[in-house]
């Protein structure tokens, strides 16, 4: 793997030492009994031309956030994380996604209480499907809950985004808010901030493979163009509308025609092995297109479901990583909900 469980925390921590939040030992305080689990789910976000714009709930996989409240004591304690790269992990809660969002709505609401979390991760971290981004919106919805429902569905969002910009480099809700909202979500501004949610067309399905290999956002961020061509501003601008028409009015057929992307995908290519091959894979067995998800590794397809079978697209890519020798996980889902109470 080009990138090691301790350089994903070393760069966290880095970024965050400076502004750690308090909290206190599970032993020391007394607990509530009721607990409250939620679900938040993978998304896939700028899908083309949506750069840090548009994302995708997916119905699986997900994350499950479970928490209680701690009276007398403020901040935010993360008792327990499990699940795929749970080692990888902090259980500090200001380095941790879900603890930060959670505090961040707590500090919103001026909530007189504490929160315990327990966290078991369905995504693996650094996988391009939102992992980070569950976490952080898992967390912030879980608290939003347990303050009894105070703020907007955009200050949600927003605290959520707030745990991204500290773990992930940068500022962007293009994960959280499919993840919240759930289905496709355009991110029409982010000052002031204000989202859009579409529901998608219910026969797009969708194939996620992830390859054995892990890319942090944080560091995917960084190959990233600083300026770009006019000429691929308006073929972004271009295809990014014609995508919002499509998924409005359930254009597969064109929404396959405008996930194009001329600027970022090819500056994240070199991270992700086989990537164009793996897409090539898909199309050639039924995908209307296949792309890089989110910052990567994974390689997301798009197929029509009353005309194609998505176990056969992700055959062929995980057939592809197992010929060069590498493991390659796969779902075949379909667009989800957001973040709900189970």
């Amino acid at each position: 793997m080009p990138f090691s469980c301790s350089l994903i925390l070393r760069v966290v921590v880095d970024k965050t030492l400076s502004n750690k939040a308090q909290y206190s030992d599970v032993g020391r305080v007394n607990m509530t009994d009721e607990w409250i689990k939620v679900a938040a789910p993978a998304t896939t976000s700028n899908i083309g031309p949506g750069f840090d714009i548009f994302g995708l709930a997916l119905k699986e996989p997900c994350d499950i956030i479970e928490g209680r409240k701690i009276p007398f004591i403020d901040g935010i304690i993360i008792s327990e994380v499990t699940g795929p790269g749970s080692e990888c992990i902090p259980l500090d809660p200001a380095i941790n996604s879900v603890g930060i969002a959670a505090a961040e709505v707590l500090r919103r609401c001026e909530a007189d209480f504490g929160i315990e979390i327990k966290i078991k991760k369905g995504i693996r971290p650094c996988s391009g499907i939102g992992s980070s981004g569950a976490s952080a919106a898992g967390g912030a919805y879980l608290a939003h809950l347990l303050c009894g429902e105070k703020l907007s569905e955009s200050e949600v969002i927003l605290c959520a985004a707030h745990a991204e910009d500290v773990t992930s480099g940068g500022f962007h809700a293009d994960n959280v808010a499919p993840c919240i909202l759930g289905g496709f979500t355009i991110i029409r501004s982010y000052e002031p901030f204000e989202v859009i949610k579409i529901d998608p067309p219910k026969d797009l399905g969708v194939v996620v493979a992830l390859p054995d290999v892990m890319v942090p956002t944080i560091e995917s961020r960084k190959v990233l163009p600083k300026e770009v061509s006019v000429r691929d501003l308006v073929f972004h601008v271009g295809n990014a509308s014609t995508l919002v028409y499509a998924m409005m009015k359930g254009d597969l057929a064109l929404i396959g025609r405008s996930v194009k992307d001329a600027v970022f995908e090819p500056a994240r290519t070199h991270l992700v092995p086989y990537l164009k091959e793996a897409e090539s894979e898909a199309m050639s067995h039924g995908a209307l297109i296949s792309f890089l998800g989110g910052s990567g590794p994974c390689v997301m397809s798009f197929y029509d479901k009353n005309t194609h079978n998505g176990e056969i697209i992700a055959k062929s890519i995980k057939d592809l990583y197992a010929k060069n020798g590498m493991k390659c996980d796969t779902w075949v889902t379909e667009c989800g909900e957001g973040c709900k109470r189970i």
